[in-house]
């Protein structure tokens, strides 16, 4: 493939290449997967966080409507202090 690019994009290029001892089309190779690899993690990232966004606010929203109790903070600390221990925690909920 022949690609035109300005002088410095080209330079740039150039330095990238030879810092990582590859060849120019090489480095293009890489420099393109790696920026689609990105832009794909981001986009996943995005989605991630709208599916979360979604379920917190449909547990808040059945809060709300009183379906969901809460738990005390003694709780909480009593799960966490079973867990460092290795034990299964009880499952009682108010």
């Amino acid at each position: 493939m022949h690609l035109r690019m300005p002088a410095t994009l080209r330079q740039r290029l150039r330095r990238f290449a030879r810092e990582r001892n590859l060849g120019e089309s090489a480095a293009l190779r890489l420099v393109i997967s790696e920026h689609l690899d990105h832009v794909e993690s981001e986009s996943e990232l995005m989605e991630a966080e709208r599916w979360q966004f979604k379920q917190v606010y449909a547990t808040w929203d059945r809060y709300k409507r009183g379906e969901l109790g809460t738990v005390s903070r003694e709780e909480i600390d009593q799960v966490f202090r079973h867990a460092l221990e290795g034990r299964e925690p009880s499952t009682r909920r108010k």
